[in-house]
């Protein structure tokens, strides 16, 4: 146990035993689910190191031990690691967070089960073109790495020299023999492909020795040259043959994997609709239902029948009251036309005298005959307005009034006449 492990578990205030797993796991995933645990492992930490940097504790990986500066990394990790806890997982999250959303992206390409299927050391060159970086991760980095997928963030599974990552949504199987065959087989098909690449350099070499031993004349060394060159070329063949083979095989492995995925949906689609189709019951029971909601819905309609029958008496008696306003607004309109009337006789009275009738009697005969005639067709028209007038009614005449009215102006015509 090194000197910068003792003091921070020495620090029995913060390092407590129940609450060590907690400090040396990944406790970033608390940040959402227990806040007020997340801060207070990060305040613990930052303590402790801080405290253990002025005692001149952490050191780098040059040696040097600073007091206001932290190197987090493989060599810190490395300080703190414990036998029964391991190393702390949460001091480099940020590291692995951000690396994080890039393994994810690597992942979900790998769409097939079989894909998704490698070895350590294929794995271990993925992450490294994954992650940006121009070499391969160190082992203590990606020892880390790989324990961080699989224990905290659940995306993938390993078993000695087999990775198996893991179906977008779901938990990672363990690996199994078949696992292990078909990472055998594509390691195999990647070494095969390792040595096609290098046979084909050395045939281009060989095909530019050729070229130059024949330019300078040297005989011999055209010919070794040109017989390396065959022996480079059919071991070549014979590479590609047996690569084409194995392809075939891989594809084929795929293929029969993606049928056993669909079957496995199939049969849990048909256990499914088994299922619902029980819970729906036969036919008879289709019809039975059907026809109970179609009694249940007559019922209904005849109890909105039934509610509808006040709404229409209610609209009978509105009808009844809307023609006795229409009658009584006509009525009033007739007696202001009637009293317009009465007010325009009215005002021609007051602007005409009438002659008395001793006077019509014992006046002389107007000189003008024209004149006359005017004068008297004056009294006429005024003698017939106020008869008239008082035969006139604010309310509507009945039919004996207007018998009656009719024979007063008869009368006032047969006695204007004599």
């Amino acid at each position: 146990m090194g000197d910068l492990l003792k003091f921070v578990l020495s620090q029995e205030d913060r390092f407590r035993g129940p609450r060590l797993p907690s400090l040396f796991s990944d406790f970033t995933l608390q940040r959402q689910t227990n806040p007020s645990g997340y801060n207070a492992n990060v305040e613990t930490w930052e303590a402790v190191l801080c405290e253990a940097a002025r005692a001149r504790l952490v050191s780098r990986q040059d040696g040097s031990n600073p007091v206001f500066s932290l190197e987090i990394g493989p060599h810190l990790l490395q300080q703190l690691e414990s036998k029964q806890w391991g190393r702390p997982l949460a001091l480099d999250a940020v590291f692995i967070q951000e690396s994080f959303g890039k393994l994810m992206k690597y992942i979900q390409k790998r769409s097939s089960q079989v894909d998704r299927i490698l070895t350590i050391e294929m794995f271990r060159k993925d992450l490294a073109a994954a992650l940006g970086f121009a070499s391969e991760l160190t082992d203590s980095d990606f020892k880390i790495l790989l324990t961080y997928l699989a224990r905290d963030k659940q995306v993938l599974a390993y078993d000695g020299n087999v990775i198996k990552l893991a179906a977008p949504y779901e938990s990672p199987a363990s690996v199994s023999k078949e696992d292990r065959e078909i990472a055998s087989l594509k390691s195999l098909m990647s070494e095969i492909s390792e040595q096609i690449s290098l046979l084909e350099i050395r045939i281009v070499a060989l095909r530019e020795r050729t070229q130059k031993a024949v330019e300078t004349k040297n005989r011999s060394s055209a010919l070794a040259a040109l017989r390396s060159k065959k022996v480079a070329e059919a071991v070549l063949a014979r590479r590609a043959d047996t690569l084409f083979q194995l392809e075939e095989i891989y594809h084929n492995i795929e293929q029969a994997s993606d049928q056993l995925t669909m079957v496995h949906v199939m049969r849990g689609s048909f256990e499914v609709l088994r299922g619902l189709n029980a819970k729906v019951g036969s036919t008879h029971d289709v019809e039975d239902v059907l026809e109970g909601l179609k009694n249940e819905m007559g019922r209904v309609n005849d109890v909105g029948a039934l509610f509808s029958q006040p709404r229409q008496e209610t609209n009978d008696v509105d009808k009844h009251a809307l023609d006795e306003e229409l009658d009584a607004l006509m009525r009033r309109s007739r007696q202001a036309e009637e009293e317009e009337t009465t007010d325009q006789t009215m005002q021609r009275l007051a602007t005409i005298q009438l002659p008395s009738r001793s006077n019509d009697i014992t006046a002389n005969k107007p000189e003008d005959p024209q004149q006359s005639t005017n004068t008297e067709a004056q009294g006429s028209s005024l003698r017939y307005d106020i008869g008239a007038l008082e035969c006139m009614s604010l309310d509507s005449p009945s039919d004996g009034e207007r018998d009656s009215q009719k024979r007063q102006r008869n009368e006032n015509t047969t006695w204007e006449r004599s």
